[in-house]
């Protein structure tokens, strides 16, 4: 009877449950709470540095940064770099040789016009004749001057400088050797003689820099190049005076010439053609 009654009602059996199911409440899902994040750490003045370092890298120096040769100008031979070489010095330093040939002879004899008459060559060549004309006396019969990276003259002062670097070596090298000849007072008895030889040991760093720099350095430029903004020896033509003693040295590299002393040499550019 219980099953007849319901099919008369329509309903089937599990209808009231699904009814009572769907009229429960739903339970609201409650959203995980966000975790804390861990605040971040301190970083330390070393480690940051060292990341910008890492970062940023040491800056490599290209060569085009570097000094470079002027344009429109031609390299020296090397015929002409030994024959200025040699001239500049005979005309800056020639003087010193007969007065120290004197000394060593052991003849009484007073130097001093001979050291003020080489002090008036020295100033000429490498102060004067830059200042005017822009060459030396070895520059003039060599045909050859200094320019710089931009294609400008040489200032005067590098080649004043560049000149007292032999009187320096010749200095700094009798300094130490005195130095070296008295270990017990190295520096001297007196006041004056400490003073002399520090000086003299202290002309010998510029010479150390000069040519430390010419040697191993990426440009092959000395000090002395480098401060003055690359300087460079390249050819040149003749002074173009007429007269007087200029007339004179450029008939010597004339004859230089002829003689072939300012051409290439063969054993120092095997592969020049």
């Amino acid at each position: 009877m219980g099953l007849l009654e319901k099919a008369e009602s329509g309903k089937e059996p599990g209808d009231e449950e699904k009814k009572k199911a769907v009229q429960k409440p739903q339970s609201k899902k409650v959203s995980p709470e966000p975790k804390k994040q861990d605040k971040p750490k301190k970083e330390s003045r070393f480690s940051r540095r060292r990341a910008t370092k890492e970062k940023k890298g040491k800056p490599q120096k290209t060569v085009e940064d570097l000094p470079s040769f002027p344009t429109g100008f031609e390299q020296p031979t090397s015929g002409q770099l030994a024959f200025r070489r040699m001239v500049d010095v005979l005309v800056c330093y020639g003087w010193m040789f007969p007065v120290v040939g004197i000394f060593a002879w052991g003849t009484d004899f007073d130097a001093t016009y001979f050291i003020i008459g080489g002090m008036l060559l020295y100033i000429g060549n490498v102060g004067f004749l830059p200042s005017r004309f822009n060459r030396t006396v070895g520059n003039i019969v060599s045909r050859t001057k200094f320019v710089t990276s931009a294609g400008n003259n040489a200032s005067w002062a590098y080649t004043f400088l560049k000149g007292l670097n032999f009187p320096f070596a010749l200095i700094g090298v009798v300094t130490a050797l005195t130095i070296l000849s008295d270990l017990s007072s190295p520096l001297g008895d007196s006041t004056g003689s400490a003073v002399f030889r520090v000086i003299g040991l202290l002309l010998l760093i510029p010479l150390t820099l000069d040519w430390m720099l010419s040697k191993f350095s990426m440009a092959k430029r000395g000090l002395w190049e480098r401060i003055f903004g690359g300087v460079w020896l390249v050819r040149s033509t003749k002074t173009g005076s007429s007269k007087g003693w200029l007339k004179r040295l450029d008939q010597l590299s004339d004859y230089a010439e002829k003689r072939g002393l300012l051409s290439e040499k063969e054993e120092d550019n095997p592969n020049l053609e």
